[in-house]
């Protein structure tokens, strides 16, 4: 990078020497060209919970802001006032197109916030986009830990495109469950099914019970 940092290191970095429009095109575009949409009609997909009614006066606000251009999370659009309803739905954009890119359509809202700062947006714009906006992003709190989930990509508790790693992550899920439900430390099942008399007497009800758990994983994918 041409200086040295506090320590006296020599700074190394990343440069972007060519720009190729054709992989610049975010998910909400490709998905807009499939329906029709272009430019600037493309709208965010909204999805609220069951029993979140909205007021008119927001209602009506939703409205003109999902009318408003759409500008890809590819472009520079810092010379907008960043208070503005355009601003934010930039914003709104980039996080979309994120959580698009990742297998699991989710992160934690701390990983969000840290590329904030380092885009230089400001942790408040993106707290603001995800407070703001509950029918396109989903906020869990499980195990003192903030997820951000785009809820586009989910039916209920399960991704709609499913990428090969997820499908494998689930299994492995599942197993391990399978057997802590029945009480019996992992290690301790495998040291059994060394043994031949043991492996004898508990093989036929652990084959059920594997069998189970494929036909429950394959009827959820």
């Amino acid at each position: 990078m041409g200086f040295r940092d506090s320590r006296g290191d020599v700074v190394f970095g990343l440069e972007l020497v060519s720009w190729r429009d054709d992989l610049a095109v975010s998910e909400m575009e490709k998905k807009g060209i499939e329906e029709g949409e272009t430019g600037m009609r493309i709208k965010c997909s909204m999805n609220l919970p069951r029993g979140f009614d909205l007021q008119k006066r927001v209602l009506d606000w939703v409205d003109e802001w999902q009318n408003l251009p759409y500008i890809s999370p590819y472009e520079n659009a810092f010379h907008l006032a960043p208070n503005s309803d355009q601003a934010e739905k930039w914003t709104v954009g980039l996080i979309h197109e994120l959580l698009s890119l990742l297998v699991s359509k989710k992160t934690e809202r701390e990983n969000l916030f840290c590329l904030a700062e380092f885009l230089g947006f400001g942790r408040i714009r993106f707290k603001k986009a995800l407070v703001h906006f509950p029918g396109i992003f989903y906020v869990s709190n499980k195990i003192r830990t903030q997820t951000v989930v785009l809820r586009e990509a989910y039916r209920k508790t399960m991704l709609i495109e499913k990428h090969p790693l997820m499908v494998m992550r689930n299994r492995y899920i599942s197993l391990m469950n399978l057997v802590l439900r029945r009480g019996t430390p992992i290690r301790a099942v495998f040291g059994r099914n060394r043994k031949g008399s043991a492996s004898c007497s508990n093989g036929g009800k652990k084959k059920d019970d594997y069998n189970r758990w494929r036909k429950s994983d394959d009827d959820g994918d």
